[in-house]
């Protein structure tokens, strides 16, 4: 897995790509929590568009981000998943919990932020 992040006005964007699974979900996990401490960011956009699999345990790191983010009052957007990895997204009953954008330009739109 590859991480890395960028900052906006209105959010932290978190680039992923490789794997999200049982061997990388702490980094990963470790790695956004500190981000998002270290920048004060409320709103959080998750970029997989990169992304070539995803586990049970790496859909549990993205729904614990999600429950962190919005207990903190803010989002979190995941933005462009591939095929493969929206159909587990949706398989595990999150599309209805997570909001999905279509690119990283769509869910800076949808938090009103300016594009990057």
């Amino acid at each position: 897995m590859h991480l890395s992040f960028n900052r906006n006005p209105a959010c932290v964007i978190a680039e992923v790509s490789g794997e999200l699974d049982l061997s990388t979900a702490g980094s990963f996990r470790d790695r956004v929590d500190q981000e998002l401490m270290r920048t004060g960011s409320p709103n959080l956009v998750l970029n997989l568009q990169n992304l070539e699999f995803i586990d049970s345990t790496g859909l549990g790191v993205l729904l614990g981000r999600h429950r962190q983010v919005t207990a903190a009052g803010g989002k979190l957007i995941l933005a462009g998943p591939p095929p493969k990895v929206l159909a587990m997204i949706e398989m595990a009953g999150l599309s209805s919990v997570l909001i999905i954008a279509r690119s990283q330009e769509e869910a800076l739109r949808l938090l009103g932020g300016a594009l990057s």
